[in-house]
């Protein structure tokens, strides 16, 4: 009976234990949960011995916590696996949950069901859930906020100093997760990163954020991403009266205008009518000169822009002649020939190079070949003066004899033919010309005598004169006839 007896009190002690917690247990099923959050957050970390577990809870919690810009927007944050929500159901029975979304996309709320949450917004998982819990409860109000937004990994690959996967969250954007990476490399590309999401690829121009601000161009993080970053482009570079002048680069198709804009814009002291280009091209480099009516034109790899100063002191050139824009040009600082032709447009097809001068203020002329002054070269480069003029005559494809010959007019051009043979092409000289009297006057206004054998240049006029002894006969006439004069009056006058 004894061994009896202590199994039967036994029995009857398990029975009234499991009464007692039967009375115990909660109706409402969360506040289990409630409890366990509870005895967590005021379990003692064993840190600092002054501190009270609360405050060691509240610290841990806090340094875990991902670094916000500003607010979480719910129709923009995603939802994944182990980002962590409050839903409070307020009615009769309040109903509160701390949930995470599970591994498979989920989130499982007690007396409710479950509810897929990964790949919708905050915003759309309020939705469906307010569909999903109206379905069991009636007259509630019903709240969904963010409490922690999860971990997950994202790979960084390309030209970054570490690449490979690094822990971010959905509050943070890709250039976080580059610079977990190690940030990029010197090689590496700023403006074609690519960021790929569900079999998609999004283009991420980071510059254009850095430098304007746009988060377009450094969107947010979602689980899955894959940030992967190219080495760099093309460049281009940028010179002189900009805000941030240097090297830049540039996106196939790119502008002018782009460039400038990447560069700052123009200063107040820069001359924003044109700008100088320098383009490596077959055999060396070109510069052109772009009109601001021009700055959509596109660039090249390796492209160089200068910009002009701003003028001061009033100074400028008058340019004639054979380049695609005439007319009064204002100087910058130390702005040489070959830096205002580009200005200036360049030259025609039809410019005649050899036969460009200047005219000073003082009068002087300078005769410039411009074969040799339109190379890069800072020595090829004639500094300009205020009140210079230059004139670029056209190429003329004739050549004028006059004077004494038969049939003065224009003849084409011809390199091979000597001066007697243009002489001759004007039915040759007068009875009284001299093939052996030739002066040519080039398009510039110069003289020079010739000889009968030499040649002519494109514009030239040849003016043949009368020969020697012709000049002397008619003076010797002329002195019989003014001495015949004189004795006429001396008879008369006696």
């Amino acid at each position: 009976m004894k061994p009896f007896m202590t199994n039967l009190l036994f029995v009857a002690l398990a029975l009234a234990l499991s009464s007692q917690i039967a009375l115990a247990a909660p109706s409402d099923e969360q506040d289990i949960l409630k409890k366990q959050a509870l005895r967590e957050i005021e379990q003692p970390l064993g840190a600092n011995p002054g501190e009270t577990s609360g405050q060691q809870a509240g610290a841990a919690l806090l340094s875990n916590l991902p670094m916000l810009e500003r607010a979480v927007d719910p129709d923009q944050y995603v939802l994944g696996p182990y980002d962590e929500l409050v839903v409070s159901i307020m009615g009769p029975e309040p109903r509160l949950y701390v949930l995470n979304v599970l591994p498979e996309g989920d989130i499982l709320i007690p007396g409710v069901g479950s509810v897929h949450a990964d790949g919708l917004t905050l915003t759309e998982f309020r939705g469906a859930l307010a569909t999903k819990v109206n379905t069991y409860f009636r007259n509630v109000e019903l709240y969904c906020y963010l409490q922690t937004p999860a971990l997950f990994r994202v790979f960084v690959t390309g030209e970054v100093t570490n690449p490979g996967p690094v822990a971010v969250s959905g509050v943070e954007r890709v250039t976080d997760a580059i610079e977990k990476a190690g940030s990029v490399r010197s090689n590496g590309s700023l403006r074609r990163i690519t960021l790929e999401r569900g079999g998609k690829e999004i283009r991420v121009d980071l510059l254009r954020f850095i430098q304007k601000g746009d988060l377009a161009n450094n969107p947010f993080l979602r689980s899955g991403d894959r940030v992967h970053v190219p080495p760099s482009g093309w460049h281009a570079a940028i010179m002189g009266q900009v805000n941030k002048p240097g090297s830049y680069e540039i996106l196939e198709g790119e502008t002018v205008a782009d460039l400038i804009e990447l560069g700052g814009g123009f200063t107040t002291d820069a001359l924003d009518d044109s700008v100088l280009v320098a383009r490596i091209a077959t055999g060396g480099v070109s510069t052109m000169g772009i009109p601001k009516s021009r700055f959509g034109t596109p660039l090249l790899d390796q492209d160089e822009i200068g910009v002009f100063d701003r003028l001061k002191g009033r100074r400028y050139v008058q340019v004639e002649g054979a380049t695609l824009r005439t007319g009064r040009f204002f100087l910058a600082p130390n702005e040489g020939l070959a830096d205002l032709i580009v200005r200036a447009g360049g030259l025609k097809s039809t410019a005649d190079r050899s036969a460009a001068y200047i005219n000073k203020k003082n009068g002087a002329t300078v005769k410039v070949d411009l074969k040799d002054y339109l190379s890069p070269a800072p020595a090829k480069n004639i500094e300009l003066e205020d009140g210079d003029a230059l004139t670029i005559p056209e190429m003329r494809r004739t050549v004028s004899v006059g004077g004494e010959v038969n049939t003065p007019g224009e003849f084409p051009y011809n390199g091979d033919l000597t001066i007697v043979q243009y002489i001759g092409l004007a039915g040759g000289p007068t009875k009284d010309g001299s093939v052996d009297r030739v002066v040519i006057y080039s398009s510039d206004g110069h003289a020079r005598g010739v000889g009968r054998d030499a040649h002519a240049d494109r514009g030239d006029v040849i003016i043949v004169k009368k020969s020697a002894y012709k000049v002397f006969g008619d003076f010797f006439s002329g002195v019989i006839r003014i001495g015949t004069i004189v004795v006429s009056i001396l008879i008369l006058n006696k």
